[in-house]
């Protein structure tokens, strides 16, 4: 079980910042860690917030670890940097013969890097390119 012992300027900040910062998973994450300093049980933080109590783990188990700022941290796209170390000669074949198809896409990119993803990470990699 993890006890978190969150000193009051800190809680200041979290209280701020749970309906301030820019952005809403961020948001969450502080919300999560300011309930849980202010006595909820993991469960009751959870259910409040219509997480999972593991996720809420995660939350404080980051701020424990890595304090303020790592609640600042996330990434929203995880797998994408994968795909980014093959952009250059993905882009250089998807020029030259475009896929017709998401799905086309999905199956050359595992033909050429070895990396399956998703059509719908897919999509949202070749929107970036």
């Amino acid at each position: 079980m993890i006890r978190l012992t969150i000193p009051a300027e800190h809680m200041q900040i979290l209280e701020q910042e749970r309906f301030h910062h820019p952005h809403p998973r961020v948001q969450r994450k502080m919300e999560a860690v300011y309930l849980t300093g202010m006595g909820l049980s993991r469960h009751e933080v959870a259910r409040l917030l219509h997480v999972t109590e593991g996720t809420v783990r995660s939350y404080c188990a980051a701020y424990r670890d890595g304090g303020l700022e790592a609640l600042h941290r996330f990434n929203p796209h995880p797998h994408s940097a994968a795909l980014d170390a093959h952009a250059t000669t993905l882009v250089e074949t998807f020029t030259s013969t475009p896929p017709h198809t998401v799905q086309e896409a999905v199956n050359r990119i595992e033909t050429l890097t070895g990396i399956r993803r998703s059509p719908t990470q897919v999509r949202e990699w070749l929107k970036k390119m």
